[in-house]
């Protein structure tokens, strides 16, 4: 029942989250954002073929320090260049086609979010309906950046873990062979063992994460509105700036500010000693999934069935495959960050759905118009 209600919530999350940006996909300017991303997609695609590369560069390189061939070294050094070069030409051109579609989305549903709260006085009927719409301003400015930039950022992030799992779990899965085990007397045949113990070993850490970083996910959620009640009390002040000066009301406005501060200051111990627990997690996995794949592999170098570069070759793409797995780990707090400022955009503009808007006013007629001098009486 809890994961239904949870897969539940998660479909309504997205529903709620495309009706609020996905028109920017399908709006006017739809076919250059659409191109915009289809070029990011093949940038990607390209970033991911720099660590296949590598990989390869890396058995050849090593089988020749083990065969001590130095003619071979030009070569692979030249290589090495080449594949630099690329990396360079891709990784600026993905920024650029990026941060310009980050830019872009952000610009739409900020014009968006202006249009609604600046229109029919709904700016002025917000502030006194209840929810939880505080603060429009920090909204708009600040919580559409997070939700643009990193909406793009995470969805990146995980496509080239996707992209990077295909190809290393392809590669990983022939270096792997076939591992013989056997049980009671009987052979046992296991292809792919390398590839299952990665598998295993990812889903064991992205469990233990999960379990560690929840709290972290209400850490984050809780501090930032904790930082945008107090954005919104230095607001208020700038605002009564002349009011509180002819009431003296200096002292009481500080002791105000202190008490919105210490709930800053709260939520960000709260924070730290989430961020503490994940940041312990991340380290010892990071250790571990350098360390494992060599010790893996280790024995059959010993026993001489593969070469130097061969062993190398599979650490590297165990590695690769685990780290293209451990995304939910490495982007556990980002995505908490993300989701609270989308929550809080969508108060908003749930908020100033609901406003009916106000009644035109009639201007009042007077009893006689002024015409460059000339009074003219209403007849």
């Amino acid at each position: 029942m809890a994961k239904r209600i949870a897969l539940k919530n998660a479909f309504g999350f997205a529903r709620r989250f495309a009706g609020l940006a996905g028109g920017h996909w399908s709006g006017r300017d739809r076919w250059t954002v659409r191109l915009l991303a289809a070029a990011l997609l093949a940038l990607t695609v390209a970033q991911v073929s720099v660590p296949v590369m590598m990989n390869l560069w890396s058995q050849r390189l090593f089988d020749a320090l083990e065969q001590r061939a130095m003619d071979r070294l030009p070569v692979i050094a030249a290589a090495a260049c080449g594949i630099m070069l690329f990396n360079i030409a891709v990784t600026v051109a993905h920024l650029w086609v990026k941060r310009r579609i980050q830019f872009g989305w952000r610009a739409w549903l900020t014009r968006r979010l202006l249009d609604d709260w600046l229109s029919d006085g709904r700016e002025q009927a917000l502030a006194a309906r209840p929810g939880n719409h505080d603060n429009p301003d920090g909204r708009i400015a600040e919580d559409i950046r997070i939700v643009t930039e990193l909406a793009i950022d995470l969805g990146h992030s995980l496509t080239y873990c996707l992209l990077l799992l295909v190809s290393f779990a392809s590669i990983l899965w022939r270096l792997s062979g076939t591992l013989v085990v056997e049980l009671g007397g009987f052979a046992l045949a296991v292809p792919g063992h390398l590839l299952l113990a990665a598998l295993a070993f990812s889903a064991a850490g992205t469990a233990a994460a999960f379990a560690v970083g929840q709290p972290l996910v209400r850490a984050a959620e809780r501090r930032q509105g904790l930082e945008a009640d107090f954005r919104f009390g230095l607001a208020r002040v700038r605002e009564n700036a002349p009011t509180i000066a002819r009431q003296n009301g200096e002292t009481a406005e500080r002791g105000r500010m202190a008490l919105l501060f210490g709930g800053v200051r709260r939520g960000w111990e709260r924070q730290t000693g989430a961020l503490v627990r994940v940041m312990a997690f991340g380290a010892s996995y990071s250790v571990l999934s350098t360390v494992l794949p060599i010790l893996v592999v280790a024995p059959r170098y010993v026993a001489g069935t593969i070469t130097l570069g061969m062993m190398m070759q599979t650490a590297q793409a165990f590695q690769q495959t685990v780290a293209a797995l451990s995304w939910p780990i490495d982007n556990l707090a980002t995505v908490a960050q993300w989701k609270a400022s989308v929550e809080r955009v969508l108060g908003l503009k749930e908020a100033l759905a609901g406003i009916a808007p106000l009644p035109p006013v009639k201007a009042r007629i007077p009893e006689s118009l002024s015409d460059g001098g000339n009074t003219v009486r209403k007849r």
